[in-house]
């Protein structure tokens, strides 16, 4: 009888064990696993099995915590993509700086502005820019708590040979919700490399046209001023002063269609009349009109042009400029008596190249890249001289450019110069000009 009771006692323990086993113990533990999936992030926690109030309670609030949890997450994830998507596709570079001047984020568009090759994250504001007035602007806007703006430029010795930039940076401090001090700076980055460049060729356009007008003004007020004192009473003085005067008039003639040329033709409004045309022929046509030149030179100029590069569609008044400016420099720059200028016309698969050879002098290397600048003269004085407006090269360079093509110079200082100018065979307008 002992023994049964004492059988029985542990069946009732081992069932009453099982029971509160059941009911207390593996509901706790499923909690502590569902806890440690929410911490973990997973989006469906363990489910906890019991129908006791106090679990079924906590079960439910896991559940709630979690879904809470996982629309925070897809709210975070959107705007994170949203802010990435944003940054990268700005073409402004973004920096923010933390107080100590430690980067803290930066788009892509930084990275391309300044040819960073390591990431600037958490990298000092002095490590990653040269410029000395960038932090010190930085922490003034941390100090004084407002924005500030600058303006710098990097050092082309710096940058690999690549030409000077110019940047404007707009600094704006950046409070956390509820706080009085900034917690950073949002910099935003604007390369005005092109709006720096283009007010430094208008202030020299300027500069260049006023000096090129005048000379010749002043000379032509001159001979006015000596004819208004006498000298119409003496008549040799007379013709020589309206001689003078008719020839920098002329200048100034020559001068203004030029410029208006340019004009044109850069904001292309100038419309071509494209057809098929002989090249040489339009070559034979420049030398009739330049012979007394070529005579007073002595000049050889020699023609040979392939078979299959003599017609190409262009606007031959504006060839025929082009081909009377690269014949006129070969003969002012050329020797005094000698010069010999050689013409080959020569198909370069879809295009027509015409070069133009001269025995001149050549073209010191450091003016070849800059030969076809409006104004630009490696031989000032010769070509006022000679009666040269400096255009004439940027007219060839914009009638090619209107066509479609381009030109080129090869030179060697003291073994003349190689003049290219290239055109589609079949005309392609330039973007930007209609077909």
């Amino acid at each position: 009888m002992s023994v049964l009771l004492v059988v029985a006692i542990l069946i009732a323990a081992g069932l009453g064990g099982w029971l509160f086993w059941q009911s207390w113990i593996r509901p706790i533990f499923e909690i502590r696993d569902a806890l440690k999936a929410v911490a973990d992030r997973d989006q469906h926690p363990p489910i906890v099995r019991s129908s006791l109030w106090p679990f079924t309670t906590m079960s439910a609030d896991l559940v709630r915590v979690s879904e809470m949890l996982r629309d925070q997450g897809r709210q975070l994830a959107d705007e994170g993509f949203s802010l990435r998507a944003i940054l990268g596709s700005m073409v402004e570079g973004i920096m923010i700086v933390d107080p100590s001047l430690r980067i803290r984020l930066a788009n892509d568009a930084l990275h391309t502005m300044f040819d960073l090759t390591r990431s600037p994250i958490n990298r000092t504001v002095f490590e990653v820019f040269r410029d000395p007035n960038l932090a010190p602007a930085i922490e003034r806007s941390l100090r004084e708590i407002r924005p500030v703006n600058l303006e710098f430029q990097t050092d082309s010795r710096m940058s690999a040979g690549r030409p000077q930039r110019f940047f404007r940076v707009n600094l704006a401090p950046l409070f956390p919700s509820g706080e009085a001090s900034p917690a950073g700076i949002l910099a935003v980055f604007n390369d005005v490399t092109e709006v720096r460049t283009l007010e430094t060729v208008r202030r020299e356009f300027v500069a260049n046209v006023s000096h090129e007008f005048r000379t010749p003004l002043a000379i032509i007020s001159g001979y006015i001023e000596t004819l208004l004192d006498g000298a119409l009473d003496d008549r040799e003085m007379a013709e020589r002063s309206l001689g003078v005067m008719q020839k920098h008039g002329k200048r100034l003639n020559l001068l203004i269609d030029d410029l208006l040329t340019i004009s044109k033709l850069e904001h292309r409004s100038v419309d071509l009349q494209v057809r098929a045309t002989n090249l040489r022929e339009v070559l034979q046509r420049v030398i009739e009109q330049i012979e007394r030149q070529i005579a007073g030179k002595r000049a050889n100029v020699g023609i040979e042009f392939d078979s299959d590069a003599e017609i190409a569609e262009v606007d031959p008044p504006r060839v025929e400029q082009v081909f009377f400016n690269l014949l006129i420099n070969a003969l002012q720059y050329g020797p005094k008596e000698g010069v010999d200028v050689q013409v080959a016309g020569r198909r370069r698969g879809d295009e027509i190249e015409v070069a133009f050879s001269d025995n001149g002098p050549g073209i010191p290397y450091e003016d070849q890249p800059h030969i076809f600048e409006r104004f630009y003269r490696v031989h000032k004085d010769r070509s006022r001289d000679a009666g040269g407006t400096g255009l004439g090269l940027s007219i060839v360079k914009n009638v090619a450019q209107a066509h479609g093509g381009h030109v080129s110079v090869r030179s060697t200082p003291g073994a003349g110069a190689v003049f290219k100018f290239v055109v589609p065979a079949r005309y392609r307008p330039a973007p930007g000009r209609p077909a």
